[in-house]
Order: structure tokens, then C-alpha cells, then sequence
């Protein structure tokens, strides 16, 4: 029971971190809900290995905003490789 707990608080940690890094970068993003968890699985583990790798255990809640900054590099990344997030909405005067 405790594995499904555990993978449950993976899936879930990620799905907030990707979320916040496709949040922070404005524009449309390529990517879906599986691919936003993956992001933010993976920003998730990079940020707390550096953070566990470089800080005491009182400095631990600094792998946090270094998991998001992750999410967002990855999301952009993602974004520049698929070729999306450069529209920009403007207003015609002739379609109102």
C-alpha cells in the first residue's frame, strides 16, 4: 500500500510542477497532460538532487523554486522543438 501511495504523490508532485512551469511561460504549449507530469516528474528529481547534492537539510525547500525553474527551461525546450508558443494574439479591427 505504501508503493501506491508513494507513486500516487510522484504523479501528483509532477502534475503541479509541470502545471506552474506551463503557467509561467505565457504562449500555447505543444504538450499534453501526460508530457506536463513527465516535466515536472523529471524537473521534480533534477531540482531535489541538486538541491540534496549542494545544501544542508535546513536549505532543503530550495529544490523547490529549482524544480520549477526546471519545469519552465523544459517547457520551453519542448516548445522551441515542436515549433509552437510564437503566436501572438492581436486584435483585427476588421473582425470585430
Amino acid at each position: 500500500m505504501d508503493v501506491v501511495v508513494v507513486i500516487i504523490s510522484i504523479v501528483v508532485n509532477g502534475l503541479i510542477i509541470g502545471a506552474i512551469g506551463r503557467l509561467l511561460l505565457p504562449g500555447r504549449d505543444p504538450i499534453g497532460l501526460p508530457q506536463t507530469i513527465g516535466i515536472g516528474i523529471l524537473a521534480s528529481v533534477l531540482g531535489s538532487l541538486i538541491a540534496y547534492a549542494t545544501l544542508d537539510e535546513d536549505l532543503a525547500w530550495v529544490g523547490l523554486p529549482i524544480a520549477i525553474a526546471f519545469a519552465v527551461l523544459f517547457v520551453w525546450l519542448l516548445r522551441r522543438a515542436r515549433g509552437g508558443g510564437d503566436e501572438r494574439v492581436t486584435l483585427d479591427p476588421d473582425q470585430l
